[in-house]
């Protein structure tokens, strides 16, 4: 699988989860901050899927709490404007750069569905 970074996702968030992963890591760890930054921020209010994606990939991934103060840092990110899409975006990337196919298979699929999901919500919406 070929993944490419959003034109929207910042390099420097794919950069910083290949370094945890190689640090030891585990994406279970990072999407926990992930859930945590979509559940304050709120940004995915509004679109149907989201609920539904994010339990399938909790399913697939399960919630690993061992890293607090990754996942403290990762919903962090919102503070300089990160979104959840964005962290989905660089996690599914790293995942791949990281030999971890598996992983990234699910995270890239979870974030083109939300992706997805964001435009039509957007045109419903208009």
């Amino acid at each position: 699988m070929n993944i490419k970074l959003d034109n929207n996702t910042p390099n420097f968030l794919a950069t910083l989860f290949i370094s945890l992963i190689k640090e030891g890591i585990t994406a279970n760890q990072i999407m926990v901050g992930i859930v945590q930054l979509a559940t304050d921020t709120q940004d995915l209010d509004g679109m149907t899927a989201s609920v539904d994606c994010l339990r399938c990939l909790l399913g697939a991934l399960p919630i690993d709490t061992s890293a607090e103060g990754v996942s403290n840092f990762v919903s962090s990110l919102a503070i300089e404007g990160v979104t959840t899409l964005m962290l989905l975006d660089a996690l599914g990337f790293a995942c791949n750069q990281c030999s971890l196919t598996e992983c990234a298979a699910i995270i890239h699929l979870t974030y083109q569905r939300l992706e997805a999901d964001k435009l039509i919500s957007k045109v419903l919406g208009d």
